[in-house]
């Protein structure tokens, strides 16, 4: 077995390669060009752009499964550069890889496709998902998108996994502090109530949930949500300062006052064109909810072996 990965040379697809890796899986690396040297565990690189057919068409020959972990995530940039890596690369990946005869395409997608229509919902792969409008980002819109691409694959019959998950974490990536955190001298303004559930999903259990529906026969033509610990915000804010050893202090801001504040903005940009941030953006973000894992622990086997705590001490310290 040979396995592609895109997005090697970023955050999850070095931890995926890794897994692989330790797995006896011979790896391909897709990586952007120039940066081949940040996957020295490849035995195998094709650099160039997830946007460029012939790189793609390259890259998936010989190979028995994909998992596509490029995308573009930067937060800055119009809708048209979003939509040509997350959405129209993907399906051409996917279209490709099918022509070449690819065994498993396993797609990471995002819990951004979800809908969360109210405070302390239930999600599950069955829920519905959320309006693409144009006051959602361009990142969540298009990632949205590409999970629609990946799906009217599988309804073709084409071998498509697709996978989802929560707040990624671990190291070679700063934890964070919450959904949306501003720093102030020693305070850390959170905008959302202490009670908000975090989704969180250390990226080392993520690759393991990976290598599952990459190599398990049933997961083919399914979707599995991946979170491995939901905990409230102040419970998690109170397990950092412990594990870090950090001093500052948390100041929480109520959802009515954020809501309030972001239809305020938006009335006054109106003339200016689209406010920073939206008022749908910002209920968005002050509702939680629980994002259900089952189908990936049934199916796929799948146990996090890494707790929160420990999680937390790999990223902010260092492994023991």
């Amino acid at each position: 077995m040979k396995v592609l990965v895109s997005g090697a040379g970023g955050f999850l697809g070095g931890h995926v390669m890794a897994c692989l890796r330790a797995a006896g899986i011979p790896v391909r690396a897709l990586v952007r060009s120039g940066r081949a040297g940040l996957v020295g565990a490849a035995e195998e690189v094709v650099e160039g752009d997830l946007c460029w057919a012939e790189t793609l068409r390259a890259a998936v020959q010989g190979v028995d499964c994909v998992i596509h972990a490029g995308a573009r995530v930067s937060t800055k940039g119009g809708w048209g550069a979003f939509e040509a890596t997350n959405v129209r690369a993907t399906d051409e990946l996917i279209r490709l890889a099918v022509r070449a005869g690819v065994k498993r395409f396993v797609h990471v997608s995002s819990l951004s496709v979800y809908a969360v229509e109210r405070d302390g919902a239930t999600v599950t792969e069955d829920s519905p998902f959320e309006d693409a409008g144009a006051e959602r980002g361009a990142y969540a819109r298009s990632k949205r998108a590409a999970d629609l691409v990946a799906q009217e694959w599988i309804g073709r019959g084409a071998p498509v996994t697709i996978v989802r998950p929560g707040l990624l974490y671990g190291p070679g990536r700063r934890a964070p502090l919450g959904r949306r955190v501003v720093k102030a001298g020693p305070l850390r303004v959170v905008l959302a109530s202490r009670k908000y559930i975090l989704p969180l999903a250390y990226v080392e259990n993520i690759a393991d949930a990976i290598l599952l529906a990459a190599t398990r026969a049933e997961a083919a033509g399914r979707a599995y949500t991946l979170v491995d610990h939901h905990v409230a915000q102040g419970e998690y804010l109170d397990l950092y300062r412990r594990v870090s050893g950090q001093r500052f202090l948390p100041a929480y801001v109520p959802p009515g006052i954020l809501v309030a504040a972001a239809g305020a903005a938006e009335a006054a940009f109106k003339p200016l064109g689209r406010a920073p941030l939206s008022r749908h953006q910002v209920e968005r973000t002050v509702r939680s909810a629980t994002f259900d894992s089952g189908r990936a622990r049934n199916e796929l086997g799948w146990e996090p072996r890494v707790g929160i705590e420990e999680g937390l001490r790999r990223t902010l310290v260092g492994s023991p």
